[in-house]
């Protein structure tokens, strides 16, 4: 198994990258998140005021409000997984491309960046192909979409770049996206 590489085996750009994807977590937490849970106090503080005088209306309130928790818990889960799926640190690679329904043969554990770079690339581009499959062959961990419907563009550049920042490379052509990462 490859040793893990250093943060310097990291280009800027990828750098740039990461910080640009910390702003967007930023904003979803400010914009969403937030919005969500101050909605939800007031919602409580309502409810509280009417549990006297309107009982009925109290309950229809906190029938609503459950509602809401709900649909800010499904926000906060969705930009956790954006973020960083569990169970690709807890479980490894097969685990985590399994719910991104990519078919997986003969992986193992490998370097958290080297998984991370397959994953988010896998994450990024799935829903372009029929099929995608991932697979190691002791030399390389080998990553193919089949029946693509893709162009250039930011998320096929992105998942080229983070490749390449852990030694990998992509290539596109006419239906197939295909990458390569050494492991040696």
């Amino acid at each position: 198994m490859l040793a893990s590489r250093g943060a310097d085996a990291y280009p800027l750009r990828v750098f740039s990258d990461f910080d640009r994807e910390r702003r967007r977590i930023e904003e979803a937490l400010h914009d969403g998140v937030q919005q969500d849970l101050a909605a939800t106090v007031v919602a409580l503080e309502l409810a509280r005021e009417l549990f006297d005088s309107d009982p009925a209306a109290a309950r229809n309130q906190l029938e609503e409000l459950g509602a809401q928790v709900e649909g800010a818990l499904d926000r906060v889960r969705a930009l956790a997984e954006t973020v960083y799926p569990s169970i690709l640190f807890a479980r490894g690679l097969t685990d985590a491309l399994r719910s991104l329904d990519v078919e997986t043969v003969g992986l193992e554990r490998y370097p958290l960046e080297i998984e991370e770079a397959v994953y988010f690339s896998c994450q990024a581009l799935r829903s372009r192909a029929v099929r995608a499959r991932v697979w190691g062959d002791g030399a390389a961990l080998r990553l193919e979409l089949l029946g693509v419907t893709a162009v250039e563009d930011d998320e096929l550049s992105h998942a080229r770049e983070r490749l390449a920042a852990v030694g990998g490379q992509l290539d596109l052509s006419a239906d197939r996206v295909s990458a390569s990462v050494p492991l040696r």
